[in-house]
């Protein structure tokens, strides 16, 4: 019985696939790396670790039980196929009906691309004067950031109580400028490594992997969308895509909190139970399902999560006790069966379609991955713009945090905030010269 639940499992998730490999042959439609990307990173969190946790007997998360069960397989099963079902309906309705670059072309505006690179330069320095602003008003010295034998909790970045939460999160949109500076500085780019290892050193520091791998994507999507693939070349580079992301992963902590004396060069350590744990999502979900199902009247507070998170957003901190906002619902729910006594305070993460099912059941799932699969879809328009193919793939890289980490109303914070250097481009756009002059700006 167990290994007919595995094949049910697999099996039922790649019917929408094999559905969509048909109409996509027949209507001749070609998707783009959006999607590419969403069915790579589901078909790792969906199928991959609960074949890989079945296949290896993994029964327990965080010192929390479950049973490997067919009812409970099926039931995820079902969520998993009606999210990539509406996933892909949402593409290709989007697809069929908007299948010419003239349908978009006037929610764009024209840029002078000389000025690109200054624009952004100065919007970096603002936000970089904001960063500095906020580690000093959360009581950590900057220049002590910097003294690599300080290993004193309070000025590690990671760990820090930021004063003005919002201008960390503002930093998101840092990578983005660089990547809109690195694409359209036209020659010598040695001003672009100042700014980047400036940015690395203060992102390994912080701890920021999400950052850095939201630049790796999108420096990938664009050498991807710029040259000729060729086999020859593709594998090595996604070869030393892997073992970046091993050596991060393995390192992360170690280079956040200044142990450097753990840092260590053997992608050995690597292994199955190592990969499986970072793509855990599965497992998140799997426990709090259990969770919900013995305690249903914490099930009940689902629906009304997000306006109680508005309304908690715009009061302040004062109003509440120890002066600290409730986290929202989906976060408190997805680490509340971790048994009381765990030695640390873990954040297991759901990804945003099994958010979207936790939060508002069937139908939340297919209007929330149906709406997901519009946006990549319009992702995947070919219009041929220098600025709006930049937006396209600043677009299509949030795709990765949209996936990995379920809470939408904060993805949507994060993807508004990292569109804020198109909207910096457009609001300064009437006040800079054309052409040449630029140059003199």
């Amino acid at each position: 019985m167990t290994q007919i639940s595995g094949f049910f499992f697999v099996g039922l998730q790649f019917l929408p696939i094999f559905l969509f490999v048909f109409l996509s042959v027949k209507l001749k439609i070609k998707p783009g790396f959006g999607l590419f990307l969403l069915l790579f990173l589901y078909g790792i969190y969906n199928v991959f670790v609960p074949l890989a946790d079945y296949f290896t007997q993994v029964h327990s998360f965080f010192g929390f039980e479950y049973p490997v069960a067919l009812i409970l397989n099926q039931s995820q099963a079902l969520v998993y196929c009606l999210g990539i079902s509406a996933l892909l309906i949402g593409y290709f309705i989007l697809k069929i009906f908007f299948k010419k670059q003239e349908d978009f072309q006037s929610l764009f505006f024209d840029f002078q691309q000389d000025w690109i690179p200054k624009v952004m330069i100065g919007f970096q320095l603002v936000l970089w004067a904001l960063v500095v602003f906020n580690i000093q008003s959360s009581g950590i010295s900057f220049f002590k950031i910097f003294d690599f034998n300080n290993q004193s909790e309070k000025d590690i970045l990671f760990s820090a109580d930021w004063q003005y939460p919002f201008l960390d999160l503002l930093s998101n949109c840092i990578p983005v400028c660089l990547y809109l500076q690195f694409r359209f500085t036209k020659g010598e780019k040695r001003i672009w490594f100042v700014f980047f290892f400036f940015w690395l050193i203060i992102s390994l520091l912080s701890g920021w992997r999400y950052r850095i791998i939201l630049l790796g994507i999108l420096f990938i999507f664009h050498f991807l969308s710029i040259s000729q693939i060729r086999i020859s070349r593709l594998i090595p580079f996604l070869i030393l895509v892997f073992v970046s992301f091993c050596w991060l992963t393995l390192n992360r902590m170690a280079i956040a909190k200044r142990q450097f004396q753990l840092i260590t060069f053997d992608l050995s350590q690597f292994d199955l139970q190592i990969a499986t744990n970072e793509f855990s999502n599965s497992r998140t979900f799997r426990s709090t399902l259990l969770y919900l199902d013995k305690n249903p009247e914490v099930q009940k507070q689902a629906s009304e999560s997000w306006v109680v998170f508005l309304k908690n957003k715009f009061k302040s901190k004062s109003n509440f006790s120890d002066h600290q906002r409730p986290k929202p619902w989906i976060l408190s729910v997805t680490k509340a069966w971790i048994p009381n006594g765990w030695p640390w305070n873990p954040n297991p993460a759901v990804t945003q379609l099994e958010e979207f099912f936790l939060t508002f059941g069937y139908l939340g799932v297919f209007m929330g991955m149906l709406l997901v699969g519009f946006w990549s879809g319009f992702l995947d328009v070919k219009v041929d713009q220098p600025v709006f193919q930049s937006f396209k793939l600043v677009g299509t890289a949030l795709l990765f945090q949209w996936t990995t980490r379920g809470f939408f109303l904060y993805q949507l914070q994060i993807t508004l905030i990292c569109i804020l250097p198109f909207l910096v481009l457009y609001v300064v756009k009437p006040y800079l010269p054309h052409g040449s002059a630029a140059n003199k700006a």
